[in-house]
């Protein structure tokens, strides 16, 4: 593969500035704090089931669709990822469950269907765009 030339857009690189600035911060107080063991398996329980979701097959895919269009129809995100009906609307159930996105419905007829990140499902993807920059712009 060819390793892309784009550059990020400026605005995208202060996000994530900011967003590494503030993970410095973060480690930079965590030195300063002894946090034990019984401590940090608890935590990790409570973080599990978000982890496991996450890293799932086709979830950042789905959140990153939803992020970059804001809303999409079930057969839009099926037809854009290429995912099998049944796969999706378990990963759409799964998503809905932990508080990612929401399923919004209209009552006109023919009665419409899409979804949208929430707010926590907006946090979570702006978390993970780092991740998704380095992958986008540093393709080979």
């Amino acid at each position: 593969m060819v390793k892309s030339t784009r550059a990020p857009p400026r605005e995208v690189m202060n996000i994530v500035r900011e967003c590494m600035d503030k993970l410095e911060r973060i480690d930079r107080e965590m030195d300063k704090t002894e946090v034990d063991l019984v401590e940090v398996k608890k935590r990790i329980e409570e973080i599990r089931p978000y982890v496991s979701i996450l890293t799932s097959k086709w979830v950042p895919e789905i959140l990153y669709a939803l992020a970059l269009r804001g809303h999409m129809s079930f057969n839009e995100l099926k037809q854009t990822l290429g995912i099998s009906s049944r796969v999706l609307s378990d990963k759409l159930q799964e998503l809905q469950e932990i508080g990612l996105l929401l399923k919004e419905s209209t009552s006109e007829r023919p009665k419409r269907v899409s979804y949208t990140l929430t707010e926590k499902g907006k946090k979570v993807v702006y978390a993970l765009t780092p991740f998704l920059l380095a992958i986008y712009f540093n393709k080979e």
